[in-house]
């Protein structure tokens, strides 16, 4: 997977962007509040259809007497000797996208076109941060490898939102409470068995990545449920498993007007030499725990599917020190993934043959090493 091309206009403070990526390397450099994080940021939301800062589409395009209240991206992408052209209109009213020329219909047609792994320094909080933001990793690293998922996500949380929606208007109709639970447990049951399946994948490289920084330490990963569901094997066990959960706790839903069970409450638990990370682990040992579960990530993908995604790093370098910089910079050498950094201080990425630096200043991106 490769970026021949990225263009954007009316993005945020971004002047008119054309910008070329090395094969291998690129560096945005330049001072805070400049417009690095906005270029990564495109990149992103021609993958994924989201923003990694905001959910309001308007907070992406660009204000001011030169604006014309669209946004524009375009993304020239060569994957398997295949070239493609992925476009975004976007508006406040909503998006249009286009791949090779022709609209494409609905979120999920339009996804795949770009295969990113982000890291940003928000994700160094991932082992103390709430259980959703975990959840939310898993399911994202499952669609960079599975991207029917993001399908079968989504049915779950319709079901989900249906059923609060019928709960919290109640009293509910029982048989259509009936129905809402068999398809809570059916597509809950394809979530669950999706997200063990990327945890057993991942460990074993994230126990590798670890010991590269921390060799005394054992690490692990796991992914939590309701005891009786993490008993269940294969997906008809655990569908059986999260309706008889359901119905036994639907009192206590109807009383609540919510839906307390299912695999929306669960969690990824990373271990650190026995005990939870997030109340034993060390600031530094926390650094080297998501860096090597970000690693675990991309070595995943590459492993998956034959090709290594695109690599979007925000300012993460300058947020680690000297021996965990140097295990990032060493596994992205050894897999041969495209790769683009924004950094304050250019000086701090190793030098790579045919890396490619741009300055960016007040929305402008120059690139510096022609």
């Amino acid at each position: 997977m490769r970026i021949r091309e990225l263009r954007a206009e009316g993005w945020r403070n971004l002047e008119p962007l054309t910008l070329v990526p090395a094969e291998r390397l690129s560096v945005l450099y330049g001072d805070n509040g400049q417009g690095k994080t906005n270029v990564i940021e495109a990149a992103y939301y021609l993958a994924v259809l989201r923003s990694f800062r905001t959910s309001h589409a308007e907070d992406l395009i660009r204000r001011g007497s030169d604006a014309t209240g669209t946004a524009r991206l375009r993304a020239e992408i060569v994957h398997r000797g295949l070239e493609r052209r992925f476009e975004i209109d976007l508006r406040p009213t909503g998006r249009v996208a286009r791949l090779d020329g022709k609209a494409v219909r609905g979120t999920a047609a339009a996804l795949g076109a770009v295969s990113v792994v982000l890291f940003v320094p928000e994700d160094l909080l991932l082992p103390r941060a709430a259980p959703s933001t975990r959840r939310r990793f898993l399911d994202l690293a499952i669609f960079n490898i599975e991207r029917g998922y993001y399908e079968e996500a989504s049915a779950f949380q319709k079901v989900l939102k249906n059923r609060n929606a019928l709960l919290k208007r109640g009293p509910a109709d029982p048989m259509l409470l009936d129905t809402y639970d068999e398809q809570l447990a059916r597509t809950g049951a394809r979530v669950v068995v999706r997200r063990r399946a990327l945890v057993a994948a991942l460990t074993p490289l994230f126990r590798e990545h670890f010991q590269a920084l921390h060799s005394e330490l054992p690490v692990s990963l796991a992914y939590t449920s309701d005891p009786e569901v993490a008993r269940a094997e294969g997906e008809e066990a655990v569908r059986a498993s999260l309706e008889a959960g359901i119905a036994a706790r639907r009192g206590l839903d109807e009383r609540r007007r919510f839906t307390g069970f299912g695999p929306h409450t669960d969690d990824l638990e990373i271990g650190l030499a026995g005990a939870p990370a997030r109340s034993h682990a060390s600031q530094g040992q926390l650094r080297s725990l998501v860096l090597a579960l970000k690693l675990a990530e991309l070595s995943n993908v590459q492993e998956r599917l034959g090709d290594p995604p695109v690599l979007l790093l925000d300012d993460v370098p300058s947020e680690l020190d000297p021996a965990r910089r140097a295990l990032l910079f060493d596994v992205i050498g050894r897999l041969d993934c495209q790769t683009l950094i924004s950094v304050t201080e250019r000086d701090i990425v190793p030098a790579q043959p045919a890396r490619r630096d741009f300055q960016v200043r007040a929305g402008a991106v120059v690139l510096q090493n022609p």
